[in-house]
């Protein structure tokens, strides 16, 4: 089958529609230049990262609660004076991070044609607050709340496609990562599409049906 005949297409959301590492350097600036300090943004997000990565690979709970444990964490080892009223305005705000400026114009022109759907490592209300500032209606809204369960499991994956009501081989799923997305939704049988962003290092396998810079130019593909 033909990438354009697919009939739905699902999203990672952060990375690939919200700009998540602008958001959380942004925030973590803002929260400690109300310190008078000054921090290394760069490591810190890579830290903060792989703390939230290694955390979501335990036990399920709520990602606004391993945001906010792993943002101190990360603050504690970086010694910043951080505490926990701070992580959780970091938590509280990620439902306020924008969108690529690509992202709202896109979508609008890919719903003529296409369902369109999110499938998120997030919780229902933050997800609720991100999907206002992109413009659209989306046809499906799965989160790991819903699933009780983190990208890369398949769980999500299989729930998003009972609830589109399609084989995987009818929907195309784009992300920027391969860690949480790709590689599992290549395994499931939907088609993939790796939106690259600024990122440059990927692994050789498994190989994307479709690699784009970003939204603007997957419209033009599938529109």
């Amino acid at each position: 089958m033909r990438l354009q005949d697919v009939e739905a297409l699902t999203f990672d959301c952060y990375g690939t529609l919200i700009d998540w590492e602008s958001g959380a350097k942004n925030t973590l600036q803002a929260l400690v230049a109300r310190w008078d300090l000054h921090a290394d943004e760069d490591a810190f997000f890579q830290a903060w990262e792989r703390a939230q990565r290694a955390r979501i690979e335990q036990s399920y709970a709520r990602y606004r609660d391993i945001a906010a444990e792993t943002f101190a964490a990360v603050a504690t080892a970086e010694h910043l004076p951080l505490g926990p009223e701070d992580a959780r305005l970091f938590a509280d705000s990620i439902a306020a991070w924008k969108p690529f400026p690509d992202v709202p114009a896109a979508l609008a022109t890919l719903k003529r044609r296409l369902k369109l759907g999110i499938i998120s490592n997030i919780d229902d209300d933050i997800l609720a607050g991100s999907v206002k500032h992109m413009g659209v209606e989306f046809d499906l809204l799965l989160t790991a709340e819903q699933a009780r369960a983190y990208k890369p499991s398949p769980i999500p994956f299989q729930q998003a496609l009972e609830r589109l009501g399609l084989p995987a081989e009818r929907v195309a799923h784009a992300a920027f990562g391969f860690e949480y997305d790709i590689a599992t939704a290549s395994r499931l049988g939907f088609r993939t599409i790796l939106v690259r962003r600024a990122r440059t290092d990927f692994p050789p396998q498994p190989v994307p049906d479709l690699v784009v810079a970003d939204l603007k130019e997957l419209a033009a593909q599938l529109a």
